[in-house]
C-alpha cells in the first residue's frame, strides 16, 4: 500500500516560513519585502526557505528594487523572492 502525501497550501507554507507565499501549478513563490537591505541578500532568503523546508527544490531566486509606494503590496514593492517546489 502506498501513501501519498498531500502538498501543503500556500497559506500553510507562509505560516511556517513567515511571509507572503503564492502557489501556481505546484510552484511556490515566497516574497519578503524590504525598505533597507541591512546586509541581507537573496541567498539569505533562500537559506530561510531551505531551513523551513529542507526538501524544497529551489527553482530560482532574486531581488526586485522598486521606488517606495506606501500601501503597495509586497509584489509591487522592493522584495526578495524565491520560487521552489516541495
Amino acid at each position: 500500500m502506498t501513501t501519498m502525501t498531500k502538498s501543503p497550501t500556500a497559506s500553510q507554507v507562509g505560516e511556517r516560513i513567515g511571509g507572503e507565499v503564492t502557489k501556481r501549478a505546484g510552484v511556490f513563490t515566497y516574497r519578503r519585502g524590504f525598505f533597507y537591505r541591512n546586509g541581507v541578500t537573496s541567498q539569505d532568503v533562500v537559506d530561510m526557505v531551505k531551513a523551513a523546508y529542507p526538501e524544497a527544490v529551489v527553482v530560482d531566486s532574486g531581488e526586485v528594487w522598486r521606488s517606495f509606494n506606501g500601501g503597495a503590496s509586497t509584489a509591487k514593492s522592493s522584495h526578495w523572492w524565491v520560487t521552489f517546489t516541495l
